[in-house]
């Protein structure tokens, strides 16, 4: 009797353990499993979609028609984005891609400078700094050269586009390009805003004596500003109309970064 009393003892006292035991664990994984899911997703998220410091934005917002409009027409069969997708680009909605498509809302960063501006608006972002962009209807088009040199700063165009319409002002002054050098970080610069900085101590010495600048469309003189960095640095300069691109020599205005 008194052995089978044991066995029964020891049997208990294993259940009871057991319970305990599973209690413990159930425990530790009620306190733990939505931190654990939530340390696993960011992790996952964070591998996945590894932030690219170098990238274009092509920033749109919710019922914009010329967004949609340019989407469509970069993204239809056989175009732009399809045919640099088979050399090796990414496009998507997440920041590893080479050009995100992103929504005016979700870059608040860029708000002051988007404010009453027309969309989509493309620019070159390194470390979070706009270098470069894009301005529609001057010239330039939106394809997949001007997106090379939107990641690049270089020109690889192997022969002058046919020029687009012009849509905005010109005083005649100066010929016009769509891809421009960010001012300060400001890729939408104002008239006074570019003319100080083109007499500045970096481009003053640079300007022609006889150019009056001050009587030059917004964007004649951001087109200048364009082509004194790319004169004095490693990109290319614009010859004029319907003339090959000339490249030039590195220098401290090198078209790979902006001073």
């Amino acid at each position: 009797m008194s052995g089978r009393l044991l066995a029964k003892s020891a049997l208990l006292l294993s259940v009871v353990t057991g319970f305990t035991a599973v209690a413990q664990d159930q425990g530790r994984n009620d306190n733990q499993p939505a931190v654990s899911a939530t340390a696993s997703k960011e992790t996952t998220e964070s591998r996945r979609f590894v932030p690219r410091n170098l990238r274009v934005l092509f920033i749109t917002a919710k019922g914009c028609e010329k967004c949609d409009l340019e989407l469509k027409r970069l993204r239809q069969p056989d175009g732009e984005f399809e045919s640099m997708q088979a050399r090796g680009w990414k496009i998507g909605e997440t920041p590893d891609n080479h050009i995100q498509i992103v929504d005016r809302a979700d870059v608040p960063e860029f708000a002051e400078l988007l404010k009453g501006r027309e969309l989509p608006k493309v620019i070159c972002i390194e470390n979070g700094e706009v270098l470069r962009y894009f301005k529609h209807g001057c010239t330039t088009p939106l394809d997949a050269w001007t997106f090379g040199w939107l990641i690049k700063g270089q020109d690889e165009r192997p022969k002058p586009a046919p020029p687009e319409e012009n849509e905005v002002e010109t005083t005649g002054h100066y010929p016009l390009r769509g891809n421009h050098w960010s001012v300060d970080g400001d890729f939408d610069p104002s008239h006074a805003k570019v003319v100080a900085h083109l007499r500045n101590e970096f481009h003053g010495p640079q300007l022609l004596a006889e150019w009056k600048i001050d009587e030059w469309s917004v964007e004649e003189l951001r087109s200048l500003h364009d082509d004194l960095h790319e004169r004095f640095g490693g990109g290319v300069i614009s010859a004029g109309f319907g003339q090959p691109a000339q490249h030039t020599g590195v220098g401290r205005f090198g078209a790979g970064r902006k001073f």
